[in-house]
């Protein structure tokens, strides 16, 4: 990366084993404790560092002078201006304004991709999220972890990584037979039969509308069919229903698969046998008994015996049960057999997203890819805490099983898809959200998704109104015309924030939280806002000045780079820039 925080931090790093190789600092010494302050307000410099402070806790020769030399080695660098050092040892760093113009310039040169790079080294990447039971329509639990995965999805590629989205459709197993068995009692309902729905079974109004489908495609038919051939088609039907409402509803908001993977065909293919091979061949598979689960008071409960595979030999709290009393394969098991699928599909890394009810079921998981793939970090798994609806100050409550929930297409027609895409990704993912569909689609300065499209439409319009002038008609081709001189301290504020863009993309990369993306540009966004009013006031700092060609170029130069980066981070998220607002 030739980004100027990557190019400041492998320097600094260069400096830290040269003091190592020397013995002027323990070679324990730890280089990932080096940070880079070049967002933060406090920060005194370009950007600041604590490198002073790490290598004078870990210092062997107490009379080497480290300040001086430290100083030294930095104002050395070529392309830094300035090196100051506080009292309690932070380093503030000033870059060479060459060298900052020279790092704007690759904006402008590369608008469609500026940022990415090849960290990722084309490594093979399996992201599956979603995968919401199709037992219903999606509805605000399952949305934060689609655009979670989605977004992630965009970050990886734009970081050089090879990606794949799947969504895994779970079509097996009691709940489907319970889908069926609720499907078929609306249906017989349209034919006038009286019927009583449990309250283990759906209760939902969407059943009603496929119901309909299949009245009136067959009639009757199936009030006078056979018990095991009905089931069958009614499971079949509601599933192949449902899934394709998921795909629409999920397509509204502008996410897509690049495979849908189904537990049937997991199941029908027998990938669970060459599982059951791999660990009895590794000795984690025994017939055993369980304890009596915790808070089970039933008294009838005996032990009985079942295979179990050996979780406890990795640090889970019991062992888990790999086949049923019955014999049937666990719902483990066959979740088990889908992620060795994903392996033998080539996958360098899994991540999967997962809701926060699904806890407790991730040691085992990643236990049991660590013993298909021989890699402890081959699974990696993001949990997405509740996201709770408010409306008109309220709380609303939802269960699909009560079926009173609010369908991810009716809030898409509520508050459009750039407020849902953008808040879900706003706020680290394992802390629960409030999401107030009235304040999402205020159209003021507390509303960050239209204070960041509103900062940008700003900028669009300065560049549009600019284009009116002959003598800025092609001011894109005028970089060599840039007179930094010009610059006041508010638009270099801008354009380091600019220039950072592609460092923060690949830590957003490194660390998987795509919430650094939407603190980024609310950050730009303020400090371009901020810009924007002190030209109401100060003449000098206006966008557009026609008595000042050479000001007005170079500002038109960099507020086209804020476009540019501004746009790059909205496609990554999935949010539109719009030209203007009303």
């Amino acid at each position: 990366m030739n980004d100027f925080i990557s190019i400041i931090k492998k320097d600094l790093l260069d400096v830290i084993d040269i003091l190592i190789n020397k013995n002027i600092i323990n070679q324990s010494f730890n280089k990932d404790s080096l940070s880079i302050d070049y967002l933060s307000k406090s920060k005194q410099g370009d950007v600041s560092t604590n490198l002073f402070i790490l290598l004078n806790s870990q210092l062997n020769k107490k009379n080497y002078d480290l300040r001086k030399n430290i100083h030294k080695n930095i104002i050395n660098f070529e392309y830094v201006r300035k090196v100051e050092i506080t009292k309690v040892g932070f380093i503030n760093i000033f870059f060479e304004e060459d060298f900052l113009i020279k790092n704007l310039y690759l904006i402008l040169s590369h608008p469609n991709n500026y940022g990415n790079n090849v960290s990722g080294n084309n490594d093979k990447i399996n992201i599956e999220f979603v995968s919401a039971n199709p037992t219903g329509p999606l509805h605000i639990a399952h949305i934060r972890g689609a655009v979670l995965g989605d977004v992630l999805a965009s970050i990886l590629q734009a970081t050089g990584h090879k990606i794949t989205r799947e969504y895994y459709i779970n079509d097996a197993g009691s709940q489907i037979n319970i889908l069926g068995n609720s499907l078929y009692k609306r249906y017989q309902q349209i034919f006038g039969v009286k019927i009583k729905i449990s309250p283990e079974e759906y209760p939902g109004e969407y059943l009603i509308h496929i119901a309909q489908l299949i009245a009136d495609s067959d009639n009757d038919k199936w009030l006078k069919s056979e018990e095991v051939e009905r089931k069958k088609y009614f499971e079949r039907f509601a599933i192949k229903e449902l899934v394709r409402s998921i795909k629409l509803d999920l397509k509204s908001i502008n996410i897509s698969f690049d495979q849908i993977t189904y537990e049937s065909i997991i199941v029908e293919n027998k990938v669970i046998d060459k599982v059951f091979a791999i660990l009895k061949d590794k000795d984690l598979l025994y017939e055993g008994f369980l304890e009596k689960p915790k808070g089970d008071d039933s008294t009838n409960w005996k032990p009985r015996k079942q295979l179990l595979f050996k979780s406890s030999n990795f640090a889970d709290d019991c062992d888990r049960p790999f086949k049923k009393v019955s014999g049937e394969w666990t719902y483990f098991a066959n979740d088990a057999a889908y992620h060795y699928d994903k392996y033998i599909r080539n996958y360098s890394h899994l991540i999967n997203i997962w809701g926060a009810d699904h806890i407790g079921y991730i040691n085992r998981m990643k236990y049991l890819t660590e013993v298909i793939s021989d890699n402890p970090n081959y699974l990696e798994v993001h949990i997405c805490q509740i996201v709770r609806l408010i409306k008109d100050n309220n709380f609303l409550k939802m269960s699909k099983r009560e079926g009173n929930f609010i369908t991810l297409n009716e809030i898409v027609k509520k508050v459009g898809k750039d407020p849902l895409r953008y808040f879900m990704i706003s706020s680290k993912s394992e802390t629960p959200m409030d999401f107030d569909m009235d304040k999402v689609i205020e159209k003021n300065k507390d509303n960050p998704v239209f204070y960041c499209q509103y900062a940008y439409a700003r900028a669009s319009s300065v560049i549009n109104k600019s284009k009116t002038f002959k003598e800025f008609k092609n001011f894109k081709n005028k970089f060599n015309e840039f007179d930094y001189s010009l610059l006041s301290k508010y638009e270099w504020e801008i354009i380091l924030k600019l220039l950072s863009w592609p460092y923060l993309l690949n830590q957003t990369s490194h660390f998987k939280q795509p919430h650094r993306i939407t603190n980024y540009l609310e950050d730009l966004s303020s400090s371009f806002h901020s810009f924007w009013n002190k030209g109401k006031e100060d003449q000098s700092l206006r966008m557009l000045d026609l008595e000042n060609k050479e000001k007005t170029l170079t500002k038109l130069l960099w507020i086209e780079s804020l476009r540019i980066v501004m746009k790059r981070a909205f496609s990554i998220i999935g949010i539109d820039a719009y030209e203007n607002i009303d």
